[in-house]
């Protein structure tokens, strides 16, 4: 009996701490549901119309979509987006991993100069845009009067469909790097001391321990950090509108540029919406199977314990 009666208790506890958990959550998931999901089922609707906030929408059923996908504009507009968004990542990776090395290491000043490295963070992009739009100008700007001085022409970074979607990059670099570089550093510390000790005594060199040790220790914050700048790097839209308003020829035009065309230049807010979806659509691609691979080594992680 005493067995049935602590049973029922310790059900009756797990029952109220389920209500509990239910009553906490709720507010959250309201505010989620406001904010997220109304508005993502709204734009879906939407995204299958005809509607220009004026006269009420009219259903178009999948045109919206095959006007996008048959769009030279657009399909450049998804070429520059993967052209930032892979361009930014892949330097990006290297220079924060070799920078976060340099700083694992015990030097003078270490700490003032991850902060300075970090600042550019704590600014928005439209300030770094306009610092950096300055910084590129061919008249006013620095860059082309250090070229001039030396004899060479200017390269007119912003207004070259060459040169204006590295310009960006650079740009975004400097913004973001001390963010990901902290992440990075993060987990260098993390590196156990003992296998890098124990490969240096086994002869391994620098280079045999950068590679069979740490960056395989850190393969998971190296692949956070890629997946989190990439889909950072697919939602690009500040840079692009500040500096080039997606020119000169849209060679700076992104997918987020596209969706503010349609709905604040033509006023084709089903087309907005149907790009918006398909960012959506893209960006769930690639951060639905990560979500899972985590939730996949975390299971691994309890059973092993």
């Amino acid at each position: 009996m005493r067995k049935a009666s602590g049973r029922s208790a310790s059900l009756d506890l797990e029952a109220g701490q389920r209500r509990a958990a239910r009553l906490l959550a709720a507010p959250a998931l309201a505010v989620l549901a406001l904010t997220v999901v109304i508005p993502l089922l709204f734009a879906i609707v939407l995204s299958f119309t005809r509607y220009d906030m004026i006269t009420r929408p009219r259903w178009v059923g999948l045109d919206n979509y095959r006007t996008l996908l048959t769009d030279p504009v657009f399909g450049t507009s998804v070429l520059s987006t993967l052209y930032f968004a892979v361009g930014q990542v892949l330097i990006g990776i290297v220079a924060a991993f070799f920078t976060a090395m340099l700083f694992n290491r015990r030097l003078a000043g270490g700490a003032a100069m991850r902060t300075v490295i970090y600042l550019p963070q704590a600014m928005s992009y439209v300030t770094v845009a306009l610092l950096w739009s300055f910084l590129y100008d061919p008249a006013n700007g620095p860059l082309d009067a250090i070229l001039r001085a030396l004899g060479l022409s200017p390269l007119n970074f912003l207004t070259s469909t060459h040169l204006a979607m590295p310009a960006i990059i650079a740009m975004s670099l400097w913004r973001n790097m001390g963010y990901f570089m902290i992440i990075i550093l993060a987990g260098l510390k993390a590196v156990p001391g003992d296998l890098i000790e124990a490969a240096q005594l086994d002869g391994a060199g620098w280079w045999r321990r950068l590679a069979h040790v740490i960056v395989p220790q850190m393969s998971s914050t190296l692949f956070f950090v890629a997946v989190t700048w990439f889909l950072g790097g697919l939602q690009m839209f500040t840079q692009s509108y500040v500096m080039t308003q997606g020119g000169p020829v849209n060679s700076t035009r992104t997918i987020v540029y596209s969706l503010y065309d349609a709905a604040f230049t033509s006023l084709d807010f089903g087309r907005a919406c149907a790009v918006a979806v398909l960012l959506f659509l893209a960006v769930a691609v690639v951060a639905v199977p990560v979500r899972i691979k985590q939730q996949l080594n975390a299971r691994r992680l309890r059973h092993a314990h």
